[in-house]
């Protein structure tokens, strides 16, 4: 049904974003992840860039906090069918990184479940932003395309070049000798 759509460039609309992120190609699969990651954080997250298992992180970003530290915003997308698990494995992933937020970022409609288990992860709000969001965020990729929905949060770009040179640094490490 979808094999005859062309993918070329970045998708338009739900029919090229379902052919991209359907493929059996992991390759073109995790172009979808990083499109969907990107193209929600309006280009200032960073892809995870491991090859393999990337243990639940497709994406980070860095936002200013009332501490001294910045806080962290992991980004994670499925493809496939999804479950409240989903989401109790991104609570357990937050908790394992130390992040303050994540954003489900799904192809397929989230269940009322998940999105309970969403709303069980609690509210956050620092002295910098404007109201309280959720902890987690559950967004679609039908929302990303047809509404125009981003990410609301002010991220700080001068902590995401620094955290893109550690990545660097830290990949020059994992050399295959």
């Amino acid at each position: 049904m979808l094999d005859n759509v062309s993918i070329s460039g970045i998708p338009k609309d739900m029919e090229s974003a379902q052919a991209l992120a359907l493929k059996k190609d992991d390759r073109i699969r995790k172009e979808f992840e990083k499109w969907a990651v990107l193209t929600y954080s309006n280009n200032r997250a960073i892809i995870q860039q491991k090859k393999g298992k990337d243990q639940g992180i497709d994406g980070i970003a860095f936002f200013r906090s009332d501490k001294n530290d910045n806080e962290k915003i992991i980004f994670q997308v499925k493809s496939g069918n999804v479950k409240s698990g989903d989401i109790r494995d991104l609570r357990g992933t937050m908790e394992r990184e130390g992040a303050q937020l994540g954003v489900f970022i799904t192809l397929k409609p989230p269940t009322k479940a998940m999105m309970q288990e969403a709303k069980e992860a609690g509210i956050y709000q620092n002295a910098y932003m404007s109201q309280p969001i959720d902890k987690i965020t559950i967004v679609t990729i039908q929302e990303i395309i047809e509404d125009q929905k981003r990410l609301d949060v002010k991220l700080i770009t001068e902590v995401l070049k620094s955290a893109e040179k550690q990545m660097e640094i830290a990949n020059q490490g994992e050399l295959d000798l």
